[in-house]
């Protein structure tokens, strides 16, 4: 195979690896964790001392002496408990939200699945609360919403920031690429061309290796997400500028 001939076939992998970004399995420039319903999974917890545990105890007909005790949890159930607990409470309830990693990820510094001793999503109130039993002290945990309840959480139903770096950035990067491409076949020219090849190439790993960083690097996805979106979107506009003038130059040489 000539120069101009890999080249060209680097170029196209390069454009359909971005174009096909969003839909492939592994994130690419997105969180390292589940994300779909019923994600996120939240868990809070009020103490037995709280009049909120009374209350639903007696609404929902539960008897505190059915409480069950942590060590009776598997491991990822014991350790939402304790990270839950652990927390501030806010208005009375501690809340933690367990990030779950996507199976496709090759390292996991959570849990791989949620854990099967609650219910999460929607359900009735017997499957999305629950007493536990903590050092002597009993807590009722509520890990879902009750079915046609009328509670949405804000989270729920909303598109993922990855998706809008894929709509915004990756997708139509990749289409630049393959763009510019076909017009160094036409023109012979291949440095731009080139250099956007290499800017798609080094986007692509880069979005691969956010989830690692993520998961390794103990950052935050939620805040990493905007200036990603800002800065793969800048680099869109920067590759479109590229296309625009190699596109302008092969209208002159056209015309001459």
């Amino acid at each position: 195979m000539d120069g101009d001939r890999r080249r060209l076939a680097v170029g196209l992998a390069v454009g359909l690896l971005l174009i096909l970004s969003g839909v492939v399995p592994h994130p690419v420039f997105g969180s390292p964790y589940e994300t779909s319903d019923p994600a996120p999974y939240l868990h809070q917890a009020v103490s037995e001392n709280d009049e909120r545990y009374d209350r639903f105890v007696e609404l929902y007909g539960f008897d505190s002496a059915d409480a069950t005790p942590l060590d009776e949890l598997s491991e990822d159930g014991q350790l939402a408990v304790e990270r839950t607990l652990a927390t501030e409470p806010d208005g009375d309830w501690h809340r933690y939200e367990l990030p779950v990693c996507l199976s496709v990820m090759l390292v996991c510094d959570s849990v791989s699945e949620p854990p099967s001793d609650f219910q999460y999503g929607e359900g009735e109130p017997e499957e999305v609360f629950r007493l536990i039993e903590v050092d002597g002290e009993r807590y009722l945990f509520q890990t879902g919403v009750q079915t046609d309840a009328g509670t949405e959480s804000a989270e729920f139903g909303e598109a993922p920031i990855s998706t809008f770096i894929w709509l915004l950035g990756l997708l139509p990067f990749g289409a630049i690429v393959l763009a510019s491409q076909t017009i160094s076949q036409k023109t012979g020219g291949c440095r731009i061309a080139g250099a956007l090849t290499v800017m798609g190439a080094g986007l692509f790993v880069a979005g691969l290796a956010v989830p690692y960083l993520v998961v390794l690097g103990g950052l935050s996805y939620t805040e990493l997400s905007v200036p990603l979106l800002v800065g793969v979107v800048g680099l869109t506009l920067v590759a479109l500028g590229g296309l625009i003038w190699q596109t302008v130059q092969y209208g002159r040489s056209t015309t001459d």
